[in-house]
């Protein structure tokens, strides 16, 4: 193998090793992994020291991690919140936004909303970075009130209409077409989303097939998953599709054969995907940021990161007034800002349009450069500045902070509840287990 991109990928996963060392360091974690990843594939990148580069083999494993990420992102969907009515708000909201993105677009920047560089701005103001905020959320503890609900509505559409827009608006096939194939698409996620009990539970067959090697050296549940990831990301190929589609399709495919999750799954997915794949793509992605271009001209980036904020952080405050959760407690005026700054952080799907409106050559290195360079202040800025905002008292005595631990069995065996830590433990329900499910008992055998 040759030995540039040897180094080249021992650079890379030394810069991955060290992320997160750096982001721990800081303190209430106001700086996110992911902007250290970007700015460190910056700093080994072509545009500043220069000691790695991406070959062929990089760029593969850096489309895998681009994969993951979206598969993951498709995971963590549940088809009941986007029943809810916060689910069809947030929906609302978003086209809204990218109705007003694409007036933006062409206003400002004189650019045809319906061309690839106009259609690629206008998605990035539409985006969240749920997957960066999730757990700013939970060290604030937020994520079980309703600020909390609301933002991961507002995110999980903020994720899944720009995916959607991008296998519309960025498929080199035509825009009909790309449509046309969308649509099935999201049919088909309804169909999936609808399937029978009785049908769910045949399906619990195979599950329990593929979990017979699960803890083994076989590892049949990643394998499986990882097929489902790879096959899909194909077929989207082949379709001429973003392979983000196929990817988001996959995770979401996943969860609905595993409605309550599977903690066992997700733990070897989450090693697997952030232990390797997806720090390389950041890492990679930052590899392209020209850092020295974009400050020389800081008004874009300070343009864009303002734009962020009314495209989607204003749409996301007035959508705030027509919601309501499960928890029925009131948002003050404090709390919807708070939502709409959280909401209004925008960055991994930046770096992915972003990338493929620049390969297309659509867009240039110095305009790409600039607004992830926005996007990573958003993640930085737009959190601090809700970090300063009280939030209602009642939320503060109902969900204390760090009271936020999932449900199921600690690494030293105690078993906690998210809603009550303090609960006597021969009142909680049963947690997953590492090796085996409580939704894997539910099959009757007269059933299977």
């Amino acid at each position: 193998m040759n030995v540039d991109i040897i180094t080249s990928l021992f650079f890379i996963v030394l810069a991955a090793l060290a992320a997160p060392i750096i982001s721990k360091m800081v303190p209430k974690k106001a700086l996110p992994e992911v902007v250290v990843l970007l700015f460190l594939g910056v700093l080994i990148g072509p545009h500043a020291l220069s000691i790695a580069s991406e070959s062929a083999s990089i760029e593969l494993i850096a489309e895998l991690g681009l994969g993951f990420l979206f598969l993951l992102a498709g995971y963590e969907i549940d088809i009941k919140e986007f029943k809810a009515r916060g689910g069809v708000v947030a929906s609302f909201t978003w086209v809204f936004s990218l109705i007003l993105a694409f007036g933006v677009t062409y206003l400002i920047f004189e650019l045809p909303p319906l061309g690839m560089e106009g259609a690629a701005i206008a998605i990035v103001m539409t985006s969240t970075a749920i997957g960066t905020m999730f757990p700013l959320l939970k060290e604030r503890g937020v994520l079980e009130t309703p600020i909390g609900k609301s933002v991961m509505t507002h995110g999980a559409v903020g994720e899944i209409g720009p995916i959607l827009a991008m296998a519309v608006l960025l498929s080199v096939r035509s825009e009909w077409l790309s449509l046309l194939i969308v649509i099935l698409f999201i049919v088909v996620t309804i169909i999936i989303g609808l399937v029978p009990t009785r049908a769910r539970r045949a399906g619990g067959v195979v599950l329990r097939f593929l979990h017979m090697g699960a803890e083994s050296t076989a590892q049949t549940t990643v394998r499986g998953t990882v097929v489902l990831l790879v096959g899909l990301i194909t077929l989207a190929t082949v379709l001429e599709l973003d392979i983000v589609l196929g990817a988001f399709a996959a995770g979401f495919i996943v969860r609905q054969a595993l409605p309550q999750g599977r903690q066992e799954l997700e733990k070897k997915l989450d090693g697997l995907a952030y232990g390797f794949f997806i720090p390389v793509f950041f890492i990679t992605s930052g590899m392209h940021i020209d850092i020295a271009a974009a400050l020389e001209e800081p008004i874009i980036w300070v343009v864009f990161l303002i734009l962020f904020i009314l495209v989607r952080g204003i749409p996301v405050f007035l959508g705030t007034f027509a919601q309501t959760f499960r928890h029925e407690l009131n948002l003050t005026m404090g709390d919807r800002v708070v939502t709409a700054l959280y909401s209004s952080t925008a960055l991994p799907i930046i770096v992915a349009v972003t990338s493929i409106a620049e390969d297309a050559g659509a867009m240039t290195n110095e305009i790409s450069s600039s607004i992830v360079l926005a996007g990573a202040a958003s993640v930085l800025i737009l959190p601090l500045i809700a970090a300063a905002i009280p939030i209602s008292q009642a939320e503060k005595k109902r969900h204390p902070a760090g009271g936020q631990v999932a449900l199921g069995v600690d690494d030293d065996g105690t078993v906690r509840d998210a809603k009550d830590p303090a609960a006597p433990k021969d009142v909680l329900p049963a947690a997953h287990n590492v090796a085996w499910d409580e939704d894997d008992l539910e099959l009757d055998p007269s059933e299977i």
